[in-house]
């Protein structure tokens, strides 16, 4: 196995890697791009949601995520980048050298470097899914929305007939209308136990008010309704919301129970449920047994930050971002030189705010390896910023305050630009 020498290592195929490398390839600069995906894309070849709409206006058009992912794809192979897949990053060392192994030994991956030095490292690792823990979540059969979602649009398969999902978010509604499209019988969207140890609500009140925040993605018309209400009257509709649930359009929201636990021998076969009061206190009483052969559980995306943490990159812990971030200024920079990251590693948001942030990563990478002209260097990045604040107006709010987290990333880059000075 060799090691080759490139200008460029971006670490993730997807949105935000795969429009930098378009960028940055563009410019008559080498680069690679590793993914342990077999296919590139990142998550977009399993997403398919709708495209925002204001309720009562307009007709509900879709977003294909594997059509988008081609193009992304296409773009990139065109400017000259390569595209490795099956290719696990083990560790990124300075000045900068990036280990890699075969995701899943073959023929094939004999192919592939053993490692990479390069005059910088991109770093768009994206999200991943939160577990939702409770008694009985590694059970076989218990799996995320995120995975659910992968089995049914990439490899069409069918995770289980009988379906119970868990969190409430705009992951598991939508999730939870694909399997009913494609013929699942989905028996509910539950609450999550109040536990402490989820990130998304756990209260009849509190899953209402956070419903409001994606009326615009609501995959059905009744969902996007319902949303329109929860945004003025949350009170008044937590209050009036009936105990078997609402019904929208096959699958039926059931906001006053919540699952305890998880049961069955080699894998999942039933679920516990209890009754809560509209501020998530349990009722008390018999616990409700509820026959399944899978649960879905969704609880909040983090970003994928352990790649830029072995790299040397300092993290921050910003609730608002999702968890533990890089630090990174607006150009993407990291305080090490030549790296850079971009998509939600840096604050989970959806693909469209992550390919426009990849393109400002490409041109701010471009800026460093001295491929694209000084004076050309700033209006450029102007211009790509401005895309990524126009994408962020129309994004999935995966987190209600994520602009103070951007704030208070800002102010952290400020205190770390002021030390370095100082020292």
């Amino acid at each position: 196995m060799t090691i080759e020498k490139v200008d460029l290592v971006i670490v993730g195929a997807g949105p935000a890697g795969l429009a930098a490398a378009a960028e940055v390839a563009r410019r008559e600069a080498s680069v690679v791009v590793l993914d342990e995906s077999p296919i590139p894309g990142g998550r977009l070849p399993g997403q398919i949601h709708p495209l925002p709409v204001r309720f009562g206006t307009g007709q509900r058009q879709w977003s294909n995520g594997a059509e988008t992912a081609a193009q992304l794809v296409n773009r990139a192979q065109k400017s000259g980048a390569r595209i490795l897949c099956g290719a696990s990053v083990w560790g990124i060392f300075p000045d900068w050298y990036v280990g890699i192994v075969p995701t899943a030994p073959s023929a094939e991956s004999n192919t592939l470097p053993a490692g990479i030095e390069t005059r910088a490292v991109l770093i768009a690792t994206g999200a991943t899914q939160n577990p939702l823990i409770l008694p009985g979540w590694t059970l076989p059969g218990v799996m995320t929305a995120g995975a659910a979602q992968t089995m049914i649009n990439v490899h069409r398969i069918l995770p289980g007939e009988r379906a119970v999902v868990v969190g409430i978010d705009p992951l598991s509604m939508s999730v939870a209308h694909l399997m009913a499209k494609v013929g699942i019988r989905v028996l509910g969207v539950f609450l999550p136990p109040d536990n402490g140890l989820q990130f998304g609500p756990a209260s009849l009140r509190a899953a209402i008010h956070g419903l409001s925040r994606f009326g615009a993605f609501a995959p059905t018309t009744a969902l996007a309704a319902l949303t329109g209400l929860s945004k003025y009257l949350s009170k008044l509709t937590a209050a009036l919301f009936p105990y078997n649930g609402v019904d929208i359009e096959g699958v039926r929201l059931r906001l006053r129970q919540t699952v305890v636990a998880i049961e069955g021998g080699d894998r999942a076969l039933m679920v516990q449920l209890a009754d809560v009061r509209s501020h998530g206190q349990l009722v008390t009483g018999n616990r409700i047994p509820l026959a399944t052969d899978v649960v879905i559980t969704s609880n909040g995306l983090a970003p994928l930050a352990e790649l830029a943490q072995v790299a040397g990159c300092p993290l921050d812990w910003i609730p608002d971002l999702g968890g533990w971030v890089p630090l990174h200024n607006d150009r993407l920079e990291t305080p090490l030189p030549g790296l850079f990251v971009a998509g939600s590693i840096t604050g989970v948001e959806g693909a469209p705010v992550a390919e426009a942030q990849g393109r400002v990563a490409g041109v701010a990478v471009s800026g460093y390896l001295q491929s694209i002209a000084a004076s050309d260097l700033e209006n450029v990045l102007r211009i790509f910023k401005q895309s990524v604040m126009k994408a962020r107006k129309d994004a999935i709010a995966f987190y209600p305050d994520i602009e103070a987290g951007r704030a208070t990333m800002a102010r952290r880059w400020q205190c770390e630009a002021k030390g370095a000075v100082s020292a």
